[in-house]
This record gives C-alpha cells, structure tokens and sequence, in this order.
C-alpha cells in the first residue's frame, strides 16, 4: 500500500499543502494509480513503470534514504518519503 501513495502523490492524485515541508498522507489511490511494474536494484533503489487512470505513463526511483524522482508525462517530480514514527 505505501507504493500505491508514493505513486500517487507522484501523479499528483493525493490531496497535499504546498506549502508544508512536511506531511502525512494516507488513502487507498489503487484505483487511480492503475496497475505498475516494480523491481529493485542492486543498490536497494526502487523502481516504479506504469500507466495512470488517465492514461499518462509514468516511471519513479525510489532510493533506500526515500528520495523520489518521478517522471510523469512530461513532468518531473521530486520529493522524500518516510514511514511515520
């Protein structure tokens, strides 16, 4: 489940401030997110390939310290995750 909102803050489908340098997400987006690809490298990076809801590719690397680059369409998208606690 946590892949399915890190991809979906990614595509942009999870309500977020802006303006807050940090926050707390949760939701079930598996319906918006569509199906994904996930595999991970020798490194620990994970790596995310699929097709939005929409119809919008998108690929993401998800790196072992949690720091996310997403390309989405023609966006690129980066921010940190983190478990709470």
């Amino acid at each position: 489940m946590m892949m399915t909102t890190v991809v979906a803050v990614a595509l942009g489908l999870a309500p977020l401030n802006e303006y807050s340098d940090s926050q707390i997400v949760s939701g079930d987006y598996s319906a918006a997110v569509g199906h994904y690809s996930q595999t991970v490298d020798r490194r620990g990076a994970t790596h995310v390939r699929g097709v939005d809801s929409r119809g919008v590719p998108y690929e993401l690397v998800l790196d072992r310290l949690g720091y996310v680059e997403a390309l989405v369409g023609p966006r690129t998208v980066t921010f940190r995750v983190q478990e709470p606690g």
